[in-house]
């Protein structure tokens, strides 16, 4: 599979498009500035996007958004810049099991996890099998400073 590969200011959530692509040599001056753009992973032949990285340094967020064919968004990262620049923590995330190809995205009874993390080491992680309302299994993992 060949993977392109495309920046912009801005993703476009209803359309599913980049707003105001920009060149590679752009997207490097905004990463150095710290101002926001995006990253657009895309394979040929397919109309949605593979992942959609979103990157602020200035308001120390990474987002990591994954697309299934059909332009679900089947995982949702957010990632905080902590102290230390060259460390990241797994703020917040979310993956749906879409139980098939016509079930809506975000649908209630989809199938998630989602796991939240401080950075006090405190988190807790929810797996709701049935999706929203269909009962859910919380447990509440701790995480090492060195694990961030």
């Amino acid at each position: 599979m060949v993977v392109e590969v495309g920046y912009a200011q801005a993703w476009d959530l209803e359309t599913r498009v980049p707003w105001q692509p920009i060149s590679v040599e752009e997207a490097r001056e905004r990463d150095a500035a710290g101002l926001p753009y995006v990253v657009v992973y895309r394979a040929a032949g397919r109309e949605a996007p593979l992942e959609v990285r979103l990157v602020s340094w200035r308001d120390h967020y990474v987002g990591l958004w994954v697309y299934d064919a059909q332009g679900r968004r089947t995982y949702d990262l957010d990632m905080r810049l902590l102290d230390d620049p060259a460390r990241l923590l797994r703020r917040y995330s979310v993956g749906w099991n879409y139980t098939g190809p016509e079930m809506a995205e975000f649908d209630e009874a989809c199938p998630r996890i989602t796991v939240e993390l401080f950075p006090d080491g405190r988190g807790r992680r929810t797996e709701e099998p049935r999706g929203k309302g269909g009962g859910a299994h919380v447990t509440v993992p701790r995480v090492r400073r060195d694990e961030h």
